[in-house]
């Protein structure tokens, strides 16, 4: 049996979320939404404290139809470097949506000042021939960072700079349970500031399926005009929303579970010698392992990891390993996790002595 630890999206349906899809009303062609897509949606809005909300099929699309819906072609979007938008998404921005996309100069989460250095050229010397900045996009937990959380004073202050130029926020809340679970805030407090706000329904919340994006009236409403021209409507999808209201009402009460059990599997793994974690402490749910300083391959040791240990990861760039961390990773888990990754790195390094050795010559 594999330890599937790649992505928190591996998770599987409750028992409940089973039952509750397998009595789920079925409505056919032609019916534009039913009643548990809608009560979904309402529950969406109001946890993030916003207007409206719609069903969107993956966390991507939602990005997406969030640009689509709050920018025109040739205006401008800025991002982080190392976002999912940025890095992870296909360029679907500037293919699609016909913006142009600017990064911010260092990757993670912005400081404030790194916000206004990126934002404010933009409008001190306007020319003609100059692009409007249209929309920021913020990520929180922050990915690509291992997880980090944009506090709520952050998030405010992040938005106040950003408004003073440009006139839309996007929040990438892909796991912003986790966050709000670190913070010991809200979801809806940690998206006060931005405009629209996407979660995901298949993370740590389990459900099988979805995404959620939130906002205004207005901008839902363009929202649900992009998503069918993007090919996101879907029918007869209240079987799978019945699964998203159990993750809404149930589920988002435990994901503190797994941000506990990632810090105390980056801890055991920290104490390996030659091991990096970082960042350490752990946040969230997510474990970034820097290989750099070890000199151990990362993509080999991703390899042997499931191959001699049944243990699925994920290679991250160059030099990093990302475990995540979801409720199937129990104590259990945890204790063979942590015996794997020792014993392999071990091993591995004592190829690479062996390797560094120099050959005796014979005589």
């Amino acid at each position: 049996m594999i330890i599937d630890i790649s992505s928190d999206n591996v998770t599987q349906p409750t028992a409940e979320m089973r039952e509750v899809m397998l009595q789920a009303e079925v409505l056919g062609f032609g019916v534009p939404e039913d009643r548990i897509v809608a009560r979904l949606e309402e529950l969406a809005a109001d946890l993030t404290g916003k207007e409206a909300a719609i069903l969107m099929p993956t966390g991507t699309q939602a990005n997406l139809v969030a640009i689509l819906s709050q920018t025109e072609p040739y205006q401008e979007v800025i991002v982080g470097p190392d976002s999912h938008i940025y890095e992870q998404e296909l360029g679907g921005a500037g293919a699609i949506a016909g913006v142009m996309i600017k990064t911010w100069a260092n990757p993670g989460i912005p400081t404030v000042s790194v916000l206004q250095n990126t934002i404010q050229p933009s409008y001190r010397f306007p020319t003609i021939a100059s692009p409007k900045p249209a929309l920021v996009c913020l990520e929180n937990s922050h990915n690509a960072s291992g997880g980090t959380v944009i506090s709520v004073e952050k998030m405010r202050e992040l938005c106040k700079v950003a408004r003073e130029v440009v006139p839309k926020i996007h929040l990438d809340g892909a796991r912003i349970f986790n966050a709000a679970a670190c913070m010991q805030t809200t979801v809806r407090e940690l998206s006060e500031g931005a405009d629209t706000v996407m979660f995901s329904l298949d993370k740590c919340l389990s459900a099988p399926f979805g995404a959620m994006l939130c906002g205004s009236a207005e901008t839902i409403a363009r929202a649900r005009r992009f998503r069918r021209m993007l090919g996101g409507y879907i029918r007869k999808v209240g079987i799978l929303s019945a699964a998203g209201l159990v993750a809404l009402e149930k589920m988002k009460y435990r994901v503190a579970e797994d941000n506990i059990r990632a810090a105390s599997l980056a801890t055991r793994l920290k104490a390996i010698e030659g091991l990096v974690v970082d960042p350490y402490p752990v946040p969230t749910n997510l474990i970034m392992i820097n290989f750099r300083a070890l000199g151990v391959d990362p993509q080999l040791f991703v390899e042997r990891l499931k191959k001699e240990y049944g243990i699925s990861s994920h290679i991250y760039g160059r030099y990093m390993v990302r475990f995540a961390i979801h409720r199937h990773i129990g104590p259990k888990e945890e204790d063979h996790i942590a015996s794997a990754v020792e014993k392999l790195v071990l091993i591995m390094r004592s190829d690479l002595e062996l390797d560094r050795k120099p050959v005796r010559q014979e005589q």
